[in-house]
């Protein structure tokens, strides 16, 4: 790593290039593969390398493997008061305006989640998975805890309810169910689930957590008491943003519980649509709190017996709203319990 604190020369050559100045902006802006700059740049994949090297030698871009993919993102922590590099990152951002690199930003992202459309639209779920699905439910038990209490009196709402899996499980549970899936194969194997086992307060919901008739749905029924996220988040192209809308649909003292995979390097679950290789729990931790949520319980769990993903290590997590500061000043905020 440079020492730009100590050699100004150096820091100046550095940011000198536009064309750094760009790379430096966008990945500040957003957490970006080599190929992923080079679409929103137009720009092959060696010129991409060849610009972000010395930005990742200075320690201004930091590095982050997952499985045959490099992330780079920007990395300003060493350099928060340094009015030099704050100024380089503003000229990069003018940049990428008036080059409309920042307008191609949100085409490319999109293209994350489009191998994953394509997968679950093309892929219907078979009678024989779904009616079976319930049998082998037993590992998710542990998620029912911050399910009861008075919760169960409330709204559920699944969030990529898939083939349906946890229907059976959550119905009995909560006075309402929606079933949420952007895919209509997916919903349609939700359907035989809700006819197969006379699931009368189950809602389809066509749309995601982001889609505003989700949300109109969940707030004129006051809320979400609970929103489950399973073996989804990892198809979002910014899990945060899943994340927020989720805790959205909460009502104020809801719960929103992540089942997914701890991190992995099986490259072929990308076949499937899958965006991410897991997530480590600080990882997931740090989505959540941007999510503006505390994660209040959270535990490795056992995958489902005969599931295709059953060889994947999974993790369940709960997450709540902050407490809001106390108004007596004598008195302590404290975090919702862990759950266990």
């Amino acid at each position: 790593m440079l020492e730009l604190q100590s050699d100004r020369a150096d820091l100046f050559r550095l940011l000198g290039d536009e064309s750094r100045l760009r790379v430096l902006a966008l990945c500040a802006e957003e957490e970006l593969t080599i190929s992923e700059l080079g679409e929103v740049l137009e720009e092959s994949q060696p010129q991409i390398t060849r610009k972000s090297q010395p930005l990742r030698q200075a320690g201004l871009l930091s590095a982050r493997r997952e499985g045959t993919r490099t992330y780079l993102r920007a990395d300003l922590s060493a350099h928060a008061t340094d009015a030099v590099v704050h100024a380089a990152l503003e000229e990069g951002r003018r940049l990428c305006r008036a080059d409309k690199s920042f307008a191609r930003l949100p085409r490319v992202l999109l293209a994350r989640e489009e191998r994953s459309r394509t997968y679950f639209d093309d892929n219907a779920v078979g009678p024989t998975v779904v009616t079976a699905a319930p049998l082998g439910l037993s590992p998710w038990l542990p998620l029912l805890r911050p399910l009861l209490g008075p919760r169960a009196d409330g709204l559920c709402v699944d969030v990529g309810a898939g083939d349906g899996l946890l229907l059976p499980l959550l119905a009995p549970l909560f006075q309402r169910v929606f079933a949420v899936d952007r895919s209509p194969a997916r919903l349609a194997a939700c359907a035989s689930v809700v006819a197969d086992h006379g699931l009368g307060n189950v809602r389809l919901l066509p749309g995601d957590a982001t889609d505003p008739a989700v949300y109109e749905a969940a707030f004129l029924a006051g809320g979400a008491a609970v929103v489950v996220i399973a073996r989804t988040l990892h198809h979002a192209a910014r899990p945060v943003d899943l994340l927020a809308a989720c805790a959205r649909l909460l009502r104020d003292d809801g719960m929103l519980v992540i089942v997914d995979y701890l991190p992995h390097d099986d490259e072929h679950m990308r076949e499937q649509g899958d965006v991410w290789l897991g997530f480590a729990p600080a990882v997931l931790a740090a989505h959540v709190d941007d999510a503006g949520l505390c994660v209040v319980g959270t535990a490795p769990m056992a995958p489902i017996v005969g599931h295709p993903d059953s060889h994947l290590a999974w993790q369940w997590t709960a997450a709540a709203r902050p407490p809001p500061p106390s108004l007596d000043r004598g008195s302590r905020t404290t975090t919702p319990p862990p759950l266990h």
